[in-house]
Order: C-alpha cells, then sequence, then structure tokens
C-alpha cells in the first residue's frame, strides 16, 4: 500500500493553477482525486484486485460516457490523469466555471453574501 499525501496540491507534473489531487472523500487515504477549482475532474479507482484504473470525467450527467483507463502502477495513473488534464484544460475549465455559476445562482448564495469571481475559475481559458 502506498503512503498517504499530505498536501493537497501535489502533482507529479507541473500543472496550471487551480489543480490539485487530493482525496475523493473522507474514507480515501491516498489523493485518488483530481480537483480543479474543488470540482472532481479525474480519479483514480483501485480494483479488487489491487490494480489501479483512471476514470476521467470530461462531461457530466447520466448520458456522459465512462471514459476508464488501465494503469500501470498508482503514480503512473495519476501522471497520465494529469497529462489528459493539461490536453482538456479549456474544456475543463468551461465546465468546472458553468458549475460553479450554476451553484452560485442556485444554491449558495441565493442573493447574499460574496459573489465568485469568475476570472479565477477562467484565468487560463
Amino acid at each position: 500500500m502506498l503512503p498517504p499525501m499530505d498536501a493537497d496540491t501535489q502533482t507529479l507534473t507541473p500543472m496550471p493553477d487551480g489543480f490539485c489531487w487530493k482525496p475523493r472523500c473522507h474514507l480515501d487515504t491516498l489523493p485518488t482525486g483530481l480537483f480543479l477549482h474543488g470540482v472532481q475532474v479525474a480519479s483514480m479507482q483501485q480494483r479488487v484486485d489491487g490494480s489501479w484504473l483512471a476514470r476521467l470525467s470530461p462531461e457530466d450527467g447520466l448520458h456522459a460516457p465512462l471514459l476508464l483507463r488501465p494503469c500501470s502502477s498508482f503514480d503512473a495513473g495519476r501522471r497520465g490523469c494529469e497529462l489528459w488534464a493539461l490536453r482538456h484544460e479549456q474544456l475543463l475549465r468551461r465546465k468546472v466555471a458553468k458549475k460553479l455559476q450554476w451553484i452560485q445562482d442556485h444554491v449558495v448564495l441565493r442573493g447574499r453574501g460574496q459573489q465568485l469571481d469568475a476570472r479565477d475559475v477562467l484565468s487560463r481559458a
């Protein structure tokens, strides 16, 4: 078993602002989710046999394709997720900005408090 990582921002590849690895939930002991501004865009999933799969999330919704890629190791899978995220950075930033805007408009603020700054989310778009 791999040792847990402490920092949210450790990536194996130099990544643009906003990308970081961290556990997907409180039960994870490893940084298995690649997040962009708090929204998961890719993840690592361990199979029953101990091998790893990379799950890439270019789209949301019930009809979105499920993109799973077998990985030779945990670190190789993380590196592959990072390279995929770099290739699809503009698409991912647009998706995350749209999701955060929807949350701001319909869930979180309801006319109160500070507005999210779209420039923070779209800084590299």
